[in-house]
């Protein structure tokens, strides 16, 4: 290989990843197939990545550590492994006026672990805005470990997805426990129909008897109004003490401005604090 063959940035530091941890042989068989030639190829090289390339999870280096973040937020601390990067490879290399029929027809024809690899993956695509619908589809399908591969340390959602899309894959994590501070970017796409749309959820839940996750107050923070102040207040009088915390947290950063400072920084280490505890709470019990 040399530089002249790769694709594009992304495509050049998945390759040399991938070149530090396979074997000679497994690098060799990777590079007669990673170019592209048509379409049945590709979903014959793309299925056999499951029998020539092991699913170890990589341990980062410092400098790629930095590298990945740059290029793709969130990668480094989510659960990635040689094969997944492998056929993100692949898919990098299908010409861009093929990729997103040859993609969408690739979903329907692989696994659940293949299918996570495709959705992780999309976003290093250079016109992974053109797979928008795609992920869209993705969302709805009720597999957690497919959802969490878009939802969860991927920043494909936050920097595509419409409002409306944006909206409902924050509400289905919500309704299918995942936790919100793994979203990436989530603070940058809060929305004024968001919160109405939580704040309904909240009210939903509390009249069945159920409570919420503690997370859902990082959603109203910078949108607080008076219905989200009374469910505030209430959470203070009678949540469990992180729902309290969080709670006290978002009135106490509103109070000093009546219409809400949108653009106030947040703490998001305090939040992503909140969000750990609770769900290291939730595995424990």
């Amino acid at each position: 290989m040399t530089e002249n063959t790769f694709k594009n940035n992304a495509c050049e530091i998945v390759y040399s990843i991938l070149q530090a941890r396979l074997s000679d042989v497994q690098m060799d068989w990777m590079k007669t197939v990673m170019l592209f030639e048509d379409e049945t190829h590709f979903f014959e090289n793309f299925g056999l990545i499951s029998q020539m390339i092991s699913p170890v999870s990589p341990e980062w280096s410092s400098s790629e550590k930095i590298n990945l973040e740059q290029l793709y937020p969130g990668l480094t601390s989510g659960q990635w492994n040689l094969q997944q990067l492998c056929r993100c490879l692949l898919m990098i290399y299908i010409p861009e006026d093929q990729n997103v029929t040859v993609i969408k027809k690739l979903t329907q024809l692989v696994d659940i672990s293949e299918l996570i690899s495709i959705y992780k993956g999309i976003f290093f695509l250079e016109n992974a805005c053109e797979f928008v619908p795609l992920v869209e589809e993705g969302i709805s399908i009720n597999i957690t470990s497919v959802f969490d591969s878009i939802a969860l340390l991927n920043p494909f959602a936050a920097k595509y997805l419409p409002v409306d899309s944006w909206n409902q894959l924050v509400l289905k994590a919500l309704f299918m426990e995942r936790p919100l501070y793994k979203i990436t970017n989530l603070d940058l796409r809060k929305n004024e129909k968001l919160v109405f749309i939580v704040t309904q959820y909240i009210r939903e839940e509390w009249a069945a008897g159920r409570t919420v996750s503690p997370e859902v107050w990082r959603l109203m923070d910078g949108y607080v109004n008076k219905e989200v102040t009374a469910c505030l207040v209430k959470v203070i009088e009678a949540g469990d003490r992180l729902s309290k915390h969080a709670a006290i947290i978002v009135l106490r950063e509103n109070a000093s401005n009546t219409c809400n400072n949108i653009l106030r920084p947040i703490n998001i280490t305090l939040w992503n604090y909140i969000g750990e505890q609770y769900y290291r709470q939730n595995r424990e019990m």
